[in-house]
């Protein structure tokens, strides 16, 4: 009920106004000289137009309203009428301007027809021809706010009607938003609100169509879903104003399919996205393997989407069951460290074939205990450049694969010693069993990292020299002993 207080305050006003002044002066008397299409006044040395086409008048949403109602303080018999402040005050019966026109904020200090475009009711509504936002043939019906908006926002318009958004909008699609269906919002800086709120106020404006309306949602909700549940959303909501959300991914008025080529989520795009705040990852994956075969135009190269997902909502790819039977994988393994992504792709031979790339079970046939390698070695310790600062996006070729098995079998005895009696066996193999066993290299103390060879080895050298020490000692003894006996005799 009190929130149609304001419209009843107005029509008060206007019918006070309307009841003073009936024996005093109606629209007829204005119009006989203001219908006149050549009459107009010179101000600061311009000629100021003071026509009213009548017809405009009449379908106005003030056609009930004498001019007077408007044009206050002005004397009919007097030319000039008024001296001064000519404008008129809108604000007299329109409040709360600027709860309605969140997109231009400084409405608060509206008037009429003074100040800049931001703040003058006549530049957007007109003067005598004003009619609803929603009379369908108004300029300001959200229908039309593109064309209208753009006569000050030019740039804006520019982009806006390149985008999915103005695309679908022509091919009537009822959902597709227009400028005013964005920005009766709070989403922009000119908002009085944090830099926080305003994000999540663009946040929930994109999930209102994206995750609800179901015409858009089919396409989209299975990755949006969970979209404050990832890494950005959660960051955002913990108040992190950095973390990325809709339009710092998609942009802003330039929203493009993924499959348009100037798309900004495009496949050979994306990875400029992700740079603006992940610059050195980005670096990395465009010295990359990958990086560098997406930027040859490699369609089969994965991006930064492809292993990290889009909106948290990592899709698992499908993986023949005869890959994981072949190769000794175990699917949950694969996929808890991330390595289905690797393997989706370099299982594929029809894929591998074509760029002369062996698939993963073929590539590992020279590991021994290869399941067991599967379930402690992820993917990117290998083929991933392991020197400071150990840069796990930066994948390398296959001919420059690191193959330092000795930085995970260092890590204890019994891991140095598999490795130690592995490299025997690819020895003798090599090398037959006399050079390959008996003329190996010497055995040395602490080499091997065997912990049970090792103590036999340093018992026995303990051992060896408590004999000596005991077997001086006794000769020692007995040598003082048998002079002593010598002495005596003498």
């Amino acid at each position: 009920m009190f929130k149609y207080l304001p419209i009843l305050f107005a029509f008060l006003y206007i019918v006070s106004f309307s009841v003073q002044n009936t024996n005093s002066q109606s629209n007829d008397d204005c119009l006989s000289c203001h219908s006149d299409p050549d009459i107009y006044m010179e101000k600061n040395g311009r000629k100021v137009k003071l026509h009213v086409r009548k017809f405009e008048l009449a379908r106005s949403v003030h056609s009930k309203m004498l001019c007077i109602n408007c044009h206050v303080g002005f004397k009919a018999d007097d030319i000039p009428h008024k001296e001064g402040d000519l404008s008129v005050n809108c604000a007299n019966c329109h409040s709360n301007l600027i709860g309605k026109h969140p997109w231009h904020p400084s409405m608060a200090k509206a008037t009429g027809s003074k100040g800049g475009p931001d703040i003058n009711c006549v530049g957007c509504h007109g003067s005598h021809n004003i009619q609803s936002p929603g009379n369908p043939n108004s300029p300001l019906h959200f229908t039309n706010s593109t064309e209208f908006c753009g006569k000050c926002h030019s740039d804006v318009k520019k982009e806006h009607l390149q985008s999915e958004h103005s695309i679908q909008y022509v091919a009537h699609n009822p959902n597709a938003p227009t400028c005013i269906y964005c920005h009766k919002q709070p989403i922009t800086k000119g908002n009085q609100i944090s830099e926080l709120q305003r994000k999540l106020n663009q946040e929930k404006l994109c999930l209102s169509c994206h995750l609800h309306i179901t015409f858009i949602s089919s396409q989209y909700a299975n990755s949006l879903i969970n979209y404050e549940k990832s890494v950005h959303g959660s960051a955002l909501l913990a108040g992190n104003t950095k973390a990325a959300m809709c339009v710092d991914c998609h942009g802003t008025h330039n929203l493009q399919k993924a499959s348009h080529p100037e798309s900004r989520i495009n496949h050979f795009n994306i990875h400029n996205v992700c740079n603006s705040c992940h610059s050195e990852v980005s670096t990395e994956y465009i010295q990359s393997v990958h990086g560098k075969s997406l930027l040859s135009g490699n369609l089969d190269a994965p991006n930064c989407t492809y292993c990290h997902g889009e909106h948290n909502i990592q899709h698992v790819p499908d993986i023949p069951s005869a890959v994981f039977t072949k190769s000794g994988m175990k699917f949950n393994v694969v996929v808890n460290n991330k390595m289905v992504y690797c393997v989706a792709c370099h299982s594929d031979e029809s894929m591998m074939n074509k760029y002369g790339i062996a698939t993963v079970e073929k590539a590992h046939r020279w590991l021994p205990r290869i399941s067991s390698h599967w379930d402690r070695v992820r993917c990117i310790d290998c083929h991933s450049s392991i020197e400071p600062p150990n840069r796990s996006h930066d994948i390398l070729p296959p001919e420059k694969t690191v193959k330092r098995c000795e930085t995970c079998h260092s890590m204890n005895s019994m891991l140095m010693n598999t490795l130690y009696r592995h490299q025997k066996s690819l020895s003798r193999e090599k090398y037959g069993f006399i050079n390959g066993t008996i003329l190996s290299d010497a055995y040395v103390i602490g080499v091997t990292r065997n912990l049970y060879l090792n103590l036999v080895s340093i018992a026995i050298f303990v051992l060896t020299l408590l004999g000596i020490i005991i077997h001086a000692s006794l000769r020692a003894y007995f040598s003082l002993k048998r002079k002593k006996i010598a002495e005596k005799k003498v």
